[in-house]
């Protein structure tokens, strides 16, 4: 007669450890007063079994995570933010909500933290659209970066090479066309920010969420912006934390599955 050892227990992790890994990628003093991170669905003392990252929570983000058994989410934008006197379920906020506490999965936000952190979504980005010499600025209470290209090149040139990087579908060009070399960016929404970075001595900016006024700014300042959406500058906000997570949790003792969710912008060019 064999005698078959029961298989040993996998070993979680618990909630505060992984929200300590994320706070050393982006530590929560560094978010704006007005934000809303951390884990605001959910229970600190927890055992995860999976991790989808998200920029977003949203159905189909859920359906990974229960697909995938996974029970947090970690995602750059709250989908709670401003103050909630009641839960609607039949609206879109409200049944995202009362979808993830039927199902178990907590959710984590790194939002304004991790666009400032040192290595974070701000200087991640700067280094996939080719800038070296990374700086780390402030105007208006906002964090963001100046950097340089390699050389000086043209700045249209230099939005079709932010589209190819990015792997976005399109992103526009404001302003008259010149040769830049010194560059600001600020992922997300920062095009009021264009004034500030000019003195600071940037020659052109990309950032997300451009206005009429912006580009008429640009014209009169003779500094173009960039404009590659909000979403098109966030997004990599996924494979960094992803990276993030894996390299910090490689050599545990314990398991646990990381997912990244790659959304796809929320509009078709036509």
């Amino acid at each position: 007669m064999l005698f078959q050892h029961p298989p040993k227990a996998v070993k979680l992790f618990s909630m505060k450890s992984i929200i300590g890994l994320c706070e050393k990628l982006a530590p929560k003093r560094l978010a704006a007063e007005w934000d809303n991170i951390g884990l605001i669905i959910g229970d600190a003392s927890e055992k995860i079994k999976g991790i989808v990252v998200a920029l977003d929570v949203t159905q189909k983000v859920i359906d990974l995570a229960e697909k995938s058994k996974a029970n947090l989410i970690i995602v750059h934008h709250p989908p709670i933010f401003e103050p909630t006197k009641k839960i609607d379920t039949a609206s879109a906020k409200g049944k995202l909500i009362k979808r993830l506490m039927k199902s178990g999965i907590s959710v984590f936000v790194m939002h304004t933290n991790l666009d400032s952190a040192p290595k974070g979504l701000n200087h991640y980005v700067g280094g996939m659209i080719g800038l070296k010499k990374l700086k780390s600025v402030t105007s208006s209470g906002i964090k963001y970066r100046i950097g340089e290209l390699p050389k000086a090149i043209g700045s249209k040139a230099f939005a079709l090479s932010v589209r190819k990087k990015l792997s976005l579908c399109s992103v526009r060009h404001y302003g008259k066309p010149k040769k830049v070399k010194k560059i600001a960016l600020c992922t997300g929404s920062g095009a009021d920010l264009l004034s500030e970075a000019v003195k600071k001595g940037a020659q052109l900016l990309v950032t997300g969420d451009v206005r009429h006024h912006n580009g008429i700014e640009a014209i009169a300042l003779d500094v173009p912006i960039i404009d590659a959406g909000h979403c098109g500058t966030e997004r990599p906000m996924v494979p960094l934390v992803v990276a993030h997570l894996k390299k910090s949790l490689t050599k545990r003792p314990k398991q646990v599955s990381i997912i990244g969710f790659d959304v796809e912008e929320s509009f078709h060019t036509l």
